[in-house]
């Protein structure tokens, strides 16, 4: 009788225990990252479709910022942004409106580099780039 009972609860614990496991991979599911291709990546950025919130952050003390672009399925910028110095992060999600706010379902090119003088001239290095689904 008492093995039973230990079993039942065991079973019960069991299954109380996969839920949770369940439950917290697929809040995790919807988010991607990536970092720039350098032999010690200076940027990275990530992207979570629940709020289309995208984060670029500066990894590296070495002078460089990292700029994130959002493409769509045209090849246009969707919109573009950076953080310089080592440690800042910045973002942006839906809640920004207009041109933040992506498509559900849709997919787009995130792409992270890493520029040295700022001046958005193209002038970009060590770029990886991937397409999510938001």
């Amino acid at each position: 009788m008492r093995i039973r009972s230990m079993l039942k609860a065991g079973g019960v614990t069991a299954s109380a225990l996969a839920v949770c496991v369940a439950v917290a991979t697929g809040a995790r599911a919807a988010g991607y990252e990536m970092k720039t291709d350098d032999g010690n990546p200076g940027g990275k950025l990530s992207f979570d479709s629940d709020g289309d919130r995208a984060e670029v952050c500066d990894i590296q003390a070495d002078g460089w910022s990292a700029v994130a672009y959002v493409i769509d399925s045209s090849g246009s910028t969707r919109y573009a942004f950076r953080a310089s110095g080592n440690g800042n992060c910045a973002e942006r999600s839906a809640d920004d409106g207009g041109r933040y706010n992506l498509g559900d379902g849709d997919y787009y090119t995130f792409r992270v580099c890493l520029d040295h003088d700022g001046s958005g001239s193209g002038d970009d290095r060590f770029c990886d780039s991937a397409r999510w689904q938001a």
